[in-house]
């Protein structure tokens, strides 16, 4: 009898410890697949990147009315980048496609849309400083100018 008691015991632990780490997992996962930001660089093509909690990009939108702009970005694979590497491979993209002419004139706005305004307003400095470094660095880009804004969304109470 000690025996069938302790071999429950240890399969009860044994189950609760397992469903514990699945519990993990699925929420970890459910976090990864999740977009929490929508990051926007809006010009003339504007780009859409919708970010997951650990800042990867999960999912990239562009205007459907420039299919060169939006294979240029297919091509550039940055789905599961990070968001800074992202716009950075973007920004090169832009750049060796000839498509700076476009923003010399007008720059871009680099916008975030998310529900902690504290997330948001931190990202976006990183995002800025990672995107001016670059602009600093390329010859090409120098005349862009960028505007930055932070949107903060209501959550919603499904």
């Amino acid at each position: 009898m000690k025996k069938i008691f302790g071999f429950l015991i240890k399969f009860f632990a044994f189950i609760v410890v397992l469903s514990i780490v699945f519990s993990g997992a699925a929420y970890c996962g459910y976090l990864y697949i999740t977009p929490s930001s929508v990051i926007s660089l809006k010009g003339n093509p504007s780009i859409r990147y919708s970010v997951n909690s650990f800042n990867r990009v999960i999912k990239v939108e562009t205007d459907e009315s420039n299919i060169e702009i939006s294979n240029m970005v297919e091509d550039l694979s940055l789905n599961n980048k990070n968001i800074s590497e992202a716009v950075q491979r973007t920004l090169e993209g832009i750049s060796s496609g000839g498509y700076v002419s476009q923003y010399n004139n007008s720059g871009f706005t680099l916008s975030i849309s998310n529900q902690d305004e504290k997330k948001a307003n931190d990202l976006m400095e990183k995002l800025k400083k990672d995107v001016q470094t670059y602009l600093e660095g390329n010859s090409e880009v120098e005349n862009v100018k960028i505007e930055t804004a932070v949107n903060v969304t209501q959550k919603s109470t499904e």
